[in-house]
Parts: structure tokens; C-alpha cells; sequence
């Protein structure tokens, strides 16, 4: 049995709109943090907007999987840098200036497909995963969930944080996005196996600080032509320093 809600952050409410894979993202990514700090009350608050935004999402159309991780591995700014509002954004916007000194990144994420190394993967930390929401899913208030069959449709797909298992319940521990009113204040038992909660999950490495941005080269020639000259005088003279023609 593992269980990592003391290390998870407050449950939130992603509202209405379909922004759920920068949620399960960082439901999972910011218990992570504190459990490699070995701090349960590490205060970190990542923007589920920013990640959101510039990994390519709408409230309408929601997001792929693939896009909101990888994204995640250039960087996402700190919820109190860009707070969380239920609408479209484009990337960037809003978010404030020098962001980087404070935000975090991945650095690697991988699928996992197999139930053994799941649990192996979630006795070090929580995992990101993806599932078929049925109509009685929306209804779920406690116990160990399990869809009702052929009667119970599917009304969507949806992605969550893995934060524990236990196998004398056969069940997932799952943290949801849709605000404390819902199930066991935000969380869930999920059965093994249902929903197709267990096709796939992925595992997230966390990493540091993201470094400032760097000027990149100027495309002017006739600048960079100047620079070259300066510096085969310097090189004549054995001067010391070299001269750079670049951007701000």
C-alpha cells in the first residue's frame, strides 16, 4: 500500500474548462518536488494556466498528453507568476516578466504500461495518468470505484494524478481536479483494471530551476564582420577579451 497525500497540494477545481492535463500534470509533478526534498509542507505552486497555454490547449478542445509533458520539460512559471482562470490563453500572456527564476521544468518523462512497475514507480512518487470517464464517475462520492458496464457510458476522457495504491482494496488511489465537493474530498479509489485507468501512466523526473534566457547572435553581417576585425587586432596586440556582437 502506498499513499502520497500528505505530500500532494491542496485539491483544485480546473472549472469549465478541459485543462485537465495540466492538472494531472502537476497534481502529480508538484508532490514529486516535495518528496525529493523530503518535505511534505515544501511550499510550490506550479501555473496549471501557463502549462496549459503553452503546450497548445483550449477550454473547448482540451489537450493531448504528449504535448502538456513535453512542454513541461522547457518550463512552467509558479501559480502566484500566472494564476489559474478558466479561459483561453495564448502562451506567454499575462505571465510575468523574468518568470524563469522561480519556475520549474521536468526533466524526463516516460510512459508506463505495465501494472508491476506502476506500483514499483509509485512506492518513490505519484505518476500522471489518463482514463474513460463514465457517466457514474461525475456521481462517484466514496469507496472503491468501478463502472457499471454497458448501462454506464463513456462521456469523455480525462487525465489525474496517481497518488497511491493498495491491493487488499485491488484499487488506485486517484486525485481528481474537480474541487473538494467531489468524491473523498478531491481523491478516489479507483478498481484495477477499470476505466482504462491502467493502460498507460507516466512517470515524471522532476528537475531545477530554469536558466534565464541567453541573447542569441545578431543576423546582421556587417555587425558581426565589425566583431571579427576588433578581434583579430586584439589577437595582433595579445590582448586579452574578445568582443561579441549580439542581440539584447
Amino acid at each position: 500500500m502506498t499513499d502520497w497525500r500528505a505530500y500532494c497540494s491542496p485539491i483544485r477545481d480546473q472549472g469549465d474548462c478541459g485543462s485537465c492535463t495540466a492538472f494531472g500534470t502537476i497534481g502529480a509533478w508538484e508532490s514529486l518536488i516535495r518528496i525529493k526534498e523530503s518535505n511534505p509542507s515544501l511550499d510550490i505552486d506550479l501555473s496549471e494556466s501557463d502549462l496549459f497555454a503553452c503546450s497548445g490547449g483550449t477550454c473547448s478542445g482540451g489537450n493531448t498528453v504528449e504535448a502538456t509533458l513535453n512542454q513541461a520539460l522547457s518550463g512552467v512559471c509558479l501559480e502566484s507568476c500566472l494564476p489559474y482562470e478558466p479561459r483561453d490563453r495564448s502562451c506567454g500572456q499575462d505571465r510575468c516578466g523574468e518568470w524563469w527564476n522561480t519556475g520549474k521544468k521536468l526533466s524526463s518523462w516516460k510512459p508506463v504500461n505495465n501494472q508491476g512497475e506502476m506500483r514499483a514507480r509509485l512506492d518513490k512518487g505519484p505518476l500522471a495518468g489518463t482514463m474513460a470517464v463514465h457517466q457514474s464517475f461525475l456521481n462517484y462520492l466514496g469507496g472503491v470505484y468501478h463502472s457499471l458496464g454497458p448501462s454506464d457510458p463513456i462521456v469523455g476522457y480525462h487525465m489525474i494524478a496517481i497518488v497511491g495504491y493498495n491491493d487488499t482494496l485491488g484499487a488506485w488511489l486517484l486525485r481528481n481536479s474537480w474541487g473538494t465537493g467531489w468524491g473523498m474530498v478531491g481523491y478516489c479509489w479507483i478498481k484495477y483494471g477499470d476505466s482504462e485507468i491502467d493502460v498507460e501512466m507516466y512517470a515524471l523526473e522532476p528537475d531545477g530551476p530554469i536558466p534565464e534566457p541567453q541573447p542569441t547572435p545578431s543576423p546582421c553581417k556587417w555587425g558581426r564582420g565589425f566583431a571579427k576585425i576588433l578581434n583579430f587586432f586584439l589577437w595582433l596586440t595579445r590582448q586579452k577579451g574578445r568582443y561579441y556582437y549580439m542581440n539584447p
